[in-house]
């Protein structure tokens, strides 16, 4: 049973190999001299068989590739090369000898020109460039049982000579199938006298003059990888084209063409041809991109052609000719990304201007007094732009001179007075922090609960620089400024992205200078804080009055305990206090709680990084 298995197996993936073939039965070309010196060739085909669509290769140029010895009428080589080569259209038809080959173009199915194809598609072609032409791969499978036309232009294809008019061309390169009954049909309108045509490679060639204007040639068979070209002769005046020599050329045609041996045919190096294919290509590309890294590429197939072959030379010169262009392209493209940079740059300019814009506001008092009514944290964020451990010394001065607290300096002690109502969320936090629901503490039970319960103690701390923030930042020093924030951050990510693109472009100054700037400017524009108009009147009158402690220039001596917490919170209180010689008792309770503070807060990280560290040894044993 495997082996009927198996045996069915081969015999389904052989049926289609068997099944994929097929032959060319039928073939009708029709060309017709234009009189701007084109060609205008229609074909017909009818295949029979599987198959999927037909692949037709055309050239226009190089038809004198190939031969030994000078075989042309002309020195000039190059005046047998077209200008070029358009496809005109496709259509699928039916096929039939009886039909003049004009008359498909009423009844066709047109096919559309599409970028790729696969196998199975139908009324789709594709086009690709080859150095001397172009391939037309045409999808019109065998189970649609329609037949093949496709009309085409070869461009600037006839050379007035000063006897003659001339045509040298391939019909057929390289086939990759048999073609079998072939009919060709060239037409030259208004030819009155010379005509004469000759073909090379074929079987059982026949050749009729139908009049002065037409010439039909009959082909049995062109087999697979064969040539079959062509060279048709007629009257000079009969087209107008800049393609002219001053040669004779009739005589001299026809003996070379007596005398032409076909098997002199030089063999075709493919792998040399496919260079000069991929040289040709890279070429038109620069031309049609100005990349110079597809130039240096090309520049680089082209130099690995022979020294002798006219194409190489061609394409040096086509490259010397595109270089310029992409010289040009290349200082735009550097303009064009020198001012995306430099746009960005004045962007962010403006986003700094739009933030910074000056309040029209002076200083004109000569002195400020104190606001008792402010609390002391709210100075030290308005002035710092944050609440610190200094803040916290100062609320606690404060709560003392308000009567909250008492403070026996003797005995260090702080005590609880019966208040009912605190002003401020953060002063219930600093007492019920210190206290722990106690009246009376000493500021050496502070120092050891801190350091028994520095990770409560820590809590409570972070809590009240919390509230004291929040409640300083309702005094509205500060504007909202979310949507410039938004629009900074949003615009340095760009910066970075547009800096990182045009890393390796060649621009007049680095894009690293976006990166970098744009780097920092991210940071600053998430941290960064504008004060309002009150907030700038307020602070430039505290810094002024910050200068004037500074200087020990003060208004009212009897505020001197006032003083000392606000220059605190200020940040000039070692200044300010080496000012007051006679003030040793405010100075010795401001110091003390001030000194205090900053040491349990010391002693309790101390202890939660002891305690850490500790935890971490253990775990590593």
């Amino acid at each position: 049973m495997k082996k009927i298995i198996f045996f069915v197996t081969c015999f389904l993936f052989l049926v289609p190999i068997a099944l994929a073939d097929y032959e060319v039965a039928n073939y009708q070309v029709d060309i017709t001299v234009l009189e701007n010196g084109n060609l205008n060739i229609i074909e017909a085909l009818q295949m029979k068989g599987i198959y999927n669509g037909y692949e037709r290769k055309i050239k226009y140029r190089n038809n004198y590739q190939g031969y030994k010895g000078d075989i042309l009428a002309s020195i000039d080589k190059n005046l047998y090369n077209g200008n070029g080569l358009k496809l005109n259209e496709v259509r699928a038809i039916n096929y039939s000898n009886e039909i003049d080959i004009v008359e498909y173009k009423e009844t066709g199915d047109l096919f559309k020109l599409v970028d790729e194809a696969k196998k199975g598609n139908h009324s789709v072609y594709t086009i690709s460039n080859i150095i001397d032409g172009q391939i037309y791969k045409i999808y019109n499978p065998s189970r649609m049982n329609k037949d093949f036309y496709f009309d085409y232009t070869l461009e600037n294809m006839v050379i007035n000579h000063q006897d003659v008019a001339e045509v040298a061309m391939y019909l057929f390169d390289n086939l990759e199938e048999d073609i079998n009954n072939i009919v060709i049909t060239i037409h030259i309108p208004l030819n009155n006298d010379n005509l004469k045509v000759w073909t090379h490679g074929g079987e059982d060639v026949k050749i009729k003059f139908v009049d002065e204007e037409t010439i039909t040639i009959n082909v049995g068979k062109i087999k697979k990888d064969t040539t079959f070209d062509l060279r048709f002769i007629f009257d000079n005046d009969v087209v107008l084209t800049k393609k002219t020599t001053d040669e004779l050329v009739l005589d001299k045609i026809e003996k070379l063409e007596a005398n032409l041996d076909l098997d002199v045919i030089d063999p075709v190096d493919e792998e040399y041809n496919k260079t000069r294919d991929d040289a040709y290509n890279s070429v038109v590309n620069v031309e049609n991109s100005y990349n110079r890294d597809e130039y240096n590429n090309a520049l680089e197939k082209v130099s690995n052609l022979k020294a002798t072959d006219e194409l190489r030379t061609e394409l040096l010169i086509r490259l010397m000719n595109v270089e310029p262009k992409i010289e040009r392209r290349e200082e735009i493209l550097k303009v064009i990304l020198t001012s995306v940079i430099t746009l960005w740059l004045i962007g962010l300019i403006i986003i700094l201007y739009q933030i910074y814009k000056k309040y029209n506001y002076q200083v004109n008092e000569k002195k400020f007094k104190i606001d008792k009514n402010i609390e002391p944290f709210k100075i030290g964020y308005l002035l710092k732009k944050k609440v610190t451990k200094y803040d916290l010394a100062s609320s606690l001065l404060y709560l003392i001179e308000k009567k909250v607290l008492d403070f026996d300096e003797k005995r260090r002690t702080l005590k609880k007075n019966k208040v009912t109502n605190l002003k401020l969320a953060s002063e219930e936090k600093i007492i019920k922090m210190l206290f722990n629901d106690k009246n009376k503490i000493t500021l050496e039970d502070i120092s050891y609960y801190v350091q028994e319960n520095f990770d409560e103690f820590l809590k409570d701390y972070s809590n009240w620089l919390n509230f004291a923030t929040v409640e300083a930042e309702d005094e509205h020093y500060h504007e909202n400024l979310l949507f410039f924030k938004i629009l900074g951050v949003v615009y340095c990510v760009g910066g970075i992205l547009l800096g990182s693109f045009l890393i390796g472009n060649d621009v007049y100054y680095s894009p690293i200078t976006i990166i970098v700037l744009a780097g920092l400017f991210l940071f600053y524009f998430i941290f960064f804080k504008k004060r309002t108009y009150d907030g700038l009147v307020e602070f430039l009158k505290y810094v002024k009055l910050k200068k004037q402690l500074i200087k020990g220039d003060i208004s009212n001596l009897n505020d001197i305990p006032y003083y000392l917490m606000y220059a605190n919170s200020m940040g000039c209180f070692n200044k300010f206090s080496k000012r007051l010689d006679n003030y040793e008792v405010d100075k010795f309770r401001a110091k003390t709680i001030r000194d205090t503070i900053i040491l349990i807060i010391k002693q309790a990280y101390e202890a939660r990084n002891n305690a850490h560290a500790k935890y971490a040894s253990v775990k590593i044993k």
